[in-house]
């Protein structure tokens, strides 16, 4: 229950802001939970705003496989939880190969405010183009709270993280994600196109602001008042032994 009322937190939050034109996408891990975040979704909302989300069932991403009824209920850090973890990169490539730019939002994160003029001031930039942005957290780019552009060197990128964290140890998520973008980067990655031919490409990516996109420990230890009220995203993260 802990981790739906995340969910439902970012959704009270998010449908605050009455934003136009954001679709959202929601991943249910198992058919008991995507069965009741249709039952919330279809509730009527206080405010009469009702965000366009739109449930991603189990098998959206992956074959429907024997238990996905009903999975065990894991705590944060326990095994199981961090194996659910290594399933993200394969929903964002669904998605990618849709067309969409992706904005992914861990549901511990909080929107406070509209985003949408930052990220696409920075984004839609041509020289250089910007494939990936995401949160800063110790001088690496934090998954949790980043952006996407759709575009066969990301979908590669993303596929590369995949294959890592597949192979690796669980409990790593974020760690293979920047080891991938610094070759990324530095190095560039084979992209492959739609005659067969191979490209080496490279990735350009950006952090998002600290004091625009904090994380927990940023927000509620190192800011003043003043700069918690120009934050426009929280990702409710480092907050262990904070009750409100």
């Amino acid at each position: 229950d802990g981790f739906f009322d995340l969910w439902l937190n970012w959704l009270i939050f998010f449908e605050r802001l009455e934003i136009p034109d954001l679709p959202v996408f929601l991943f249910a891990e198992d058919e008991v939970t995507h069965a009741r975040c249709l039952e919330l979704l279809d509730q009527p909302r206080e405010s009469g705003y009702r965000a366009d989300v739109t449930c991603l069932p189990w098998d959206f991403v992956f074959e429907k496989k024997e238990g996905s009824e009903s999975l065990e209920a894991f705590s944060y850090n326990e095994m199981g939880y961090k194996l659910m973890m290594t399933h993200r990169p394969t929903v964002v490539n669904r998605l990618l190969e849709m067309g969409r730019h992706i904005i992914f939002s861990d549901a511990d994160v909080v929107w406070l405010k509209n985003p949408l003029a930052h990220i696409q001031q920075v984004f839609m930039n041509i020289d250089p183009i910007v494939h990936i942005l995401g949160q800063s957290d110790k001088g690496k780019i934090c998954p949790g709270f980043s952006v996407y552009r759709a575009c066969p060197e990301v979908i590669k990128l993303i596929d590369m993280w995949q294959d890592d964290l597949s192979k690796g140890d669980p409990s790593m998520n974020q760690k293979p994600f920047n080891n991938v973008l610094d070759v990324a980067m530095s190095k560039g990655i084979p992209v492959p196109d739609h005659n067969g031919n191979t490209t080496v490409k490279k990735i350009t990516a950006a952090f998002l602001p600290n004091e625009l996109f904090p994380n927990g420990k940023v927000y509620f230890e190192k800011m003043t008042d003043a700069e918690r009220e120009g934050a426009l995203v929280v990702h409710n993260n480092y907050i262990i032994g904070y009750d409100e």
